[in-house]
């Protein structure tokens, strides 16, 4: 935790996204009507910093509001019906842009659909603490915990496993690089998948045997979920809370860069009207493309170099050149300690090496019996998943991926420490003791 201009903020994930699209959430969490209409309460998100791709929120946030959010919703059935269909009528508005769109009306859809990034990832925590707290009253503690497990997965697929389903079914690469090319360029960036890599990607998928093992673990959801809800009565309506939250948490941010992905050439057609390229229209902020009002040649150079995305109290900049350094130094993690604290995804009690992994360009230096450390893990890091002792995560909450896996393969797991990426190096010989949600270099 650190503070900044009177406001306690706390590293949350890693999400590298261009200055134009990091300025677009924050307008859009700024905008008290729009949450209002969201969720039935009376709610804006002033204060975010983006440093070093990695988003810091408030503890007003991720604390209090997630916790009042939380309450509201579980104190009615009806509360959550209406946040669902808030949330999927906003996600379909944003997506129909393809086919009808206007400049303006992008950037309205895309504002409107903030709030749905700023609530999914704060609240699952609390919600699962809730559910387990419920089921606690009416069934055993083995029970709860057997339940619990099946309960993390959600039965609905979100976009990622849709397009695997999708590939495996029709095997068809020019189909999938023309329809799924969007999964493969984020953050604003934008490039299309050769015939070489979907062919690689299908390959890999088809290898995967955990994509087996989730249909039949659906099954099991399936049957956990009626038994929670006959045992919950009028409150078995919190299951269907959890599952759509596990299941939009990742969904909202796929909708984000699919957006983005496929109104590239529109996003070009009105770069080049403000005398652009590409490059240079996501490196500046939505206010700047807004008024035409766009920074000078050298501004924008710098901005390629490094930015900092900095919300504060309602205002919005975007930082580049020495002025970064300044951010950087106010959230760099003291690097003194041995011993790192986060959340017990799975117990257990391991000591090996370490392989920190920040992308697939680390995954063919992973040793079967490393422990991963990552920022968070993605579908993609199964293979290595499958071969690590333990997980160490910087972000992600008891239904994170990390967490679902791990409880899968029955294999000790820290999440949410904050800065296991930059405190431990590879090759660093620690203990997991998952029990303590502790990890500690040896040496």
């Amino acid at each position: 935790m650190f503070k900044y201009r009177g406001v306690n903020f706390l590293k949350t994930v890693y999400r590298p996204y261009a200055p134009l699209i990091s300025s677009l959430f924050f307008v859009g969490f700024s905008d008290r009507a729009s949450w209002r209409e969201f969720i039935g309460l009376n709610y804006k998100l002033q204060d975010a910093l983006e440093i070093d791709g990695i988003f810091y929120y408030p503890d007003y946030h991720l604390q209090t509001f997630a916790g009042r959010a939380v309450k509201h919703i579980l104190k009615d059935r009806r509360n959550f019906l209406y946040l669902q269909r808030q949330t999927l009528k906003r996600e379909k508005a944003i997506l129909a842009r393809k086919k009808r769109f206007d400049w303006g009306g992008l950037f309205s859809d895309y504002l409107r659909y903030q709030p749905t990034l700023a609530l999914y990832h704060i609240c699952d925590d609390f919600i699962e603490d809730r559910l387990r707290q419920a089921l606690a009253k009416k069934l055993p503690a083995a029970k709860v915990d057997q339940l619990m497990s099946h309960l993390n997965l959600p039965l609905r697929l979100n976009l990622d496993q849709a397009m695997k389903a999708w590939f495996l079914k029709t095997e068809d690469i020019a189909g999938f690089i023309k329809k799924y090319s969007w999964n493969f360029s984020r953050f604003g960036q934008h490039r299309w998948l050769t015939p070489q890599e979907a062919k690689k990607f299908l390959h890999s998928i088809k290898k995967d045997r955990h994509l087996n093992r989730e249909i039949r673990k659906r099954r099991e959801t399936k049957q956990a979920i009626k038994e929670a809800k006959k045992a919950l009565g009028r409150k078995a309506f919190y299951v269907d809370v959890m599952q759509f939250f596990i299941y939009y948490r990742t969904q909202r941010t796929d909708i984000l860069n699919k957006v983005f992905f496929n109104n590239y050439d529109r996003l070009v057609e009105h770069a080049k009207r403000l005398r652009l390229s590409y490059s240079d229209l996501i490196n500046c902020s939505y206010e700047e493309v807004r008024t035409g009002k766009i920074p000078d040649r050298k501004i924008l150079s710098q901005r390629r170099r490094g930015t900092v995305a900095c919300f504060s109290h309602g205002q919005i900049r975007i930082v580049s050149g020495p002025e970064v350094k300044r951010f950087q130094a106010l959230c760099r993690e003291k690097k003194s300690s041995n011993v790192l604290k986060g959340r017990t995804a799975w117990p257990g009690n391991v000591k090996a090496r370490v392989k920190v992994v920040h992308g697939p360009q680390d995954f063919a230096g992973f040793r079967a019996g490393d422990i991963l450390v990552a920022s968070m893990t993605t579908p993609a890091m199964m293979p290595i998943m499958k071969k690590a002792a333990a997980f160490v995560t910087d972000e992600g909450g008891i239904t994170c991926h990390a967490a679902i896996l791990a409880r899968e393969l029955k294999k000790p797991c820290v999440i949410s420490t904050k800065n296991a990426r930059r405190v431990l190096r590879d090759g660093d010989w620690v203990e997991v003791d998952a029990d303590q949600g502790v990890v500690k270099i040896i040496k």
